[in-house]
């Protein structure tokens, strides 16, 4: 292929003998001159698009709630405090098997761990659905991720998509899920409304999903009021983002646990 053909200026003087260029250095140097300004043009075009996708992308966002329905949001646990999750009195203090036992996941299942942290629960609902099940894993914080991770590579467990969520989206697959379960998680949202409307979207017919929170009547449950929440404003936050109660369980020691499936689903 000449050079003509591979679209380059030929660097010789007054007549090329491979493309037939007639002109001297002057011209192609002019030449060549506007093939870089034309360059760095493109380069300014494709960088101010850019910018402008992120900036858009930004402005998208809504802005973070400190309160919602009458209730303060509670401040995210920060990655540093994980070890607290994963604690060995956890489990006889919020009866976390009987829990799970009352998801009823059976194998084949495909579910979603709402702020997984560094998997507590992920890990036994993934042994729960089996290898022909799915459970997708979601927190907003890499460095959870990273553990969780780690996690399941010494356990061998292969059937967990982890998503680096938003805390406006949770940036689950659309119809991809038949549970979707958050421990002492809702409380935290900064963005319910976004939120509940990208779970929402990811159920499947008969989906639903699970909220396990603290309980606020109880003054004995020893964790913090922005911490807890009652099942009246449970109630009255699921309804008026168009989900119902379909199920729930008063069997565990500190939480209440509630099942919610759409409202225009019979």
């Amino acid at each position: 292929m000449s050079k003509a053909d591979a679209g380059e200026i030929c660097p010789g003087v007054n007549l090329c003998h491979e493309c037939g260029l007639a002109g001297d250095r002057s011209l192609l140097r002019k030449v060549g001159s506007v093939q870089r300004l034309l360059h760095m043009l493109r380069l300014a075009i494709t960088s101010l698009l850019f910018f402008s996708l992120i900036a858009g992308a930004q402005e998208a966002a809504p802005s973070a709630l400190k309160e919602y329905q009458g209730r303060v949001i509670a401040q995210t646990m920060h990655w540093q405090g994980a070890p607290w999750l994963i604690r060995h009195k956890r489990d006889r203090e919020e009866a976390a098997l009987k829990m799970r036992e009352e998801l009823k996941l059976k194998p084949g299942m495909a579910v979603c761990d709402m702020g997984s942290g560094n998997g507590y629960h992920t890990l036994p609902m993934a042994e729960a659905v089996g290898p022909t099940g799915k459970v997708y894993a979601v927190d907003v914080q890499p460095e959870m991720i990273v553990l969780l991770n780690e996690r399941a590579a010494e356990k061998g467990i292969t059937s967990i998509q982890t998503i680096i969520g938003e805390y406006h989206d949770p940036k689950l697959p659309p119809n991809s899920c038949d549970l979707i379960l958050l421990v002492d998680v809702y409380h935290e949202f900064s963005h319910p409304e976004p939120m509940l409307t990208g779970m929402k979207k990811a159920l499947k017919p008969g989906g639903v999903i699970c909220l396990v929170e603290f309980r606020a009547e109880d003054d004995t449950v020893p964790i913090k009021p922005e911490h807890k929440m009652t099942k009246a404003q449970i109630h009255k936050e699921m309804t008026a983002n168009g989900l119902k109660l379909v199920r729930e369980f008063d069997g565990l020691p500190w939480q209440h646990m509630m099942f919610f499936g759409l409202a225009d689903q019979p």
